[in-house]
C-alpha cells in the first residue's frame, strides 16, 4: 500500500529542466534576474523537481534554489557552432528524464525530445543585429526551433506584437508574462548612501544612467543632458558599462566632465535599491527595450525615471515616469533640472509610484510560468 502511494506521489512530480547558462556568469544581468525571480518562487513547490544545465565550470553559478536542485555542468567543445545548445542540452534532457525544458534566453535547440518552453524577450537579435549577428543559425535554425516549441513566453505586449509580426504562426502558442520587481526595491526607506556605494566613487547629488554602450541605449544623450545642466556639484553615475571599457569611455568624455561622471563598477544586487532611491532621477533614454527593468525598479523605489514611450516602455509609464519625446532635448534638460531641484528641496520617494510598482510581482510571473510548464508537460 505504501509503495502504491509513493508511486502516485512520484507521478505527480514535474521534472523541469532549465537551460541555465544565464545563471552561469560572473554577474547576473537581465535574463539571469528573470530566471532567478521565477525559480526562486517556484522552488517552494514540492511537486516540482529542477535540473539546471550549464556549460561554464570556470564561472560562478548563481543558484536560485541554493543547492536544493541538481546542476549538470557539461562543458563541450564547438561553441562556435552552438553544439552545446543543439546537441548536449537536448541529450541531457533525455538522460535525466526531464518532463519540460525551459530555454529562457531567445534561443533553443532544433531537436526537442521533450516539450520545450522558450522565452523570447524581444526581437532585437533579428531587428537590430544585436548579440548574435546575421547568419543561418539566427535566421533559419532558431525560427524553426521556435515553431516546434510547446509554448513561447514573452515579457511585454510590445514584444508579442514584434514576434507575431515576424513569425505569425507563433501567435497561438505565445503568452505574455511581465517581469516582477524584487521586494527590496519596494521596501527600501530613505537613508544615506552606504559605504559600499560611496566606495565606488558615488556621491550625492547625482543622476543615474542605466544602460550601456549599445547605440540604442544612448549614453551619449544622457551625457549631453547632464552637461547642459548648470549644476557643478551634480554627478552622473553610469551603470551598465563593463569594467574593461571604463578607461576608454572616460577618455572619450569632455575633459570638463571627467571629474563629475562616475563609471560605476558592478553594483551588488543588494545595493541597487539604495542606488536608485538616492538618485535625483534615473535617465533611461533607450530607444527600445523588450521590458525595461530600470524603469520599473526606479519607480518601485519612488525615484522619477525620465524616458520615452517607445517599445515596451509605454507599458511601464507609472506615476513616477516622466515621458519625453526621444529627441526633445530641451524637454529632457528641463525635466532633469526639475528633478534635481525637487531633490534639493527635500522631495521624498513618490508614494503613488511605489504603489503602482507593487502590481508587478514575481509571484504572479511564477504562477503563470508554472501553468505553462504543466500544460506543456501534458503534450508529451
Amino acid at each position: 500500500m505504501l509503495a502504491g502511494r509513493l508511486s502516485v506521489s512520484r507521478a505527480k512530480t514535474l521534472r523541469i529542466g532549465i537551460d541555465a547558462r544565464c545563471l552561469n556568469v560572473a554577474h547576473l544581468r537581465g535574463m539571469g534576474n528573470y530566471l532567478n525571480g521565477v525559480i526562486d518562487r517556484l522552488g517552494r513547490d514540492r511537486d516540482l523537481d529542477w535540473e539546471f544545465f550549464s556549460n561554464r565550470p570556470d564561472l560562478p553559478f548563481h543558484d536560485p534554489l541554493h543547492g536544493q536542485a541538481k546542476r549538470h555542468d557539461v562543458d563541450f567543445p564547438g561553441h562556435r557552432f552552438q553544439a552545446w545548445e543543439q546537441i548536449v542540452l537536448p541529450a541531457q534532457t533525455l538522460l535525466h528524464r526531464i518532463d519540460v525544458l525551459h530555454c529562457p534566453q531567445n534561443s533553443a535547440p532544433l531537436w526537442q525530445p521533450v516539450p520545450t518552453v522558450i522565452t523570447i524577450h524581444d526581437t532585437m537579435i533579428w531587428d537590430r543585429d544585436e548579440a548574435m549577428g546575421t547568419g543561418p543559425y539566427r535566421d533559419v535554425i532558431l525560427p524553426r526551433a521556435f515553431a516546434r516549441a510547446a509554448a513561447i513566453v514573452t515579457i511585454s505586449e510590445q514584444s508579442k506584437r514584434d514576434i507575431v509580426a515576424r513569425w505569425p504562426a507563433l501567435a497561438a502558442k505565445l503568452h505574455v508574462i511581465p517581469h516582477g520587481v524584487e521586494p527590496e526595491f519596494l521596501s527600501v526607506a530613505p537613508a544615506p548612501l552606504g559605504a559600499d556605494l560611496a566606495g565606488a566613487g558615488i556621491r550625492e547629488p547625482y543622476l543615474l544612467y542605466c544602460g550601456g554602450l549599445l547605440e540604442r541605449k544612448r549614453l551619449g544623450w544622457a551625457l549631453d543632458i547632464f552637461a547642459a545642466l548648470d549644476e557643478p556639484a551634480l554627478q552622473l553615475v553610469v551603470c551598465g558599462v563593463p569594467q574593461e571599457h571604463h578607461e576608454a569611455a572616460r577618455r572619450d568624455l569632455d575633459p570638463a566632465l571627467r571629474d563629475r561622471v562616475c563609471f560605476a563598477p558592478y553594483i551588488a544586487t543588494g545595493a541597487m535599491p539604495r542606488l536608485y532611491q538616492n538618485a535625483a532621477a534615473v535617465l533611461y533614454p533607450t530607444l527600445y527595450e523588450g521590458f525595461g527593468f530600470p524603469a520599473l525598479e526606479a519607480q518601485a523605489t519612488g525615484t522619477p525615471v525620465l524616458m520615452s514611450p517607445l517599445g515596451s516602455l509605454a507599458e511601464l509609464a507609472g506615476p513616477g515616469a516622466v515621458m519625453l519625446g526621444a529627441d526633445d532635448r530641451e524637454a529632457w534638460i528641463a525635466a532633469a533640472h526639475n528633478a534635481v531641484v525637487a531633490r534639493r528641496d527635500g522631495a521624498q520617494p513618490h508614494a503613488a509610484s511605489r504603489a503602482w510598482a507593487r502590481g508587478f510581482t514575481w509571484e504572479a510571473s511564477a504562477a503563470a510560468h508554472r501553468a505553462i510548464y504543466t500544460a506543456a508537460a501534458g503534450r508529451r
